[in-house]
């Protein structure tokens, strides 16, 4: 998978991932669904090219990771992330009733 096919199929997984974002997907999924999508594009790819080799998986891994990652800077990995380790739990009781830290001065 050179540059071009990286550049191509990055373009439409990142299209495809914003359209299902606008309407299908909630952002709790963004993060498996760039992982899917991205790995239907690339392996869409390597189908209409007709090289499945051993000596072009590495290559198609690579543009795999690339085409993941701009799919997921569109889809916003860090909101989505973020919302979900927010989610998990609040303070637990007591939490900030003492003082952590003393005095040095006196």
């Amino acid at each position: 998978m050179d540059a071009q096919a990286i550049i191509t199929v990055s373009a439409a997984v990142v299209a495809l991932t914003q359209l299902f974002k606008w309407g299908f997907i909630p952002d709790r999924y963004g993060p498996i669904s760039v992982v899917v999508l991205s790995a239907v594009g690339v392996a869409f790819w390597a189908w209409s090219s007709g090289d499945f080799s051993r000596a072009s998986s590495f290559a198609y891994f690579a543009g795999w990771i690339a085409i993941a990652t701009s799919a997921a800077g569109v889809f916003g990995f860090t909101r989505a992330g973020s919302e979900a380790i927010t989610k998990t739990g609040g303070q637990p009781p007591g939490a900030g009733a003492s003082a952590t830290t003393t005095d040095m001065k006196g």
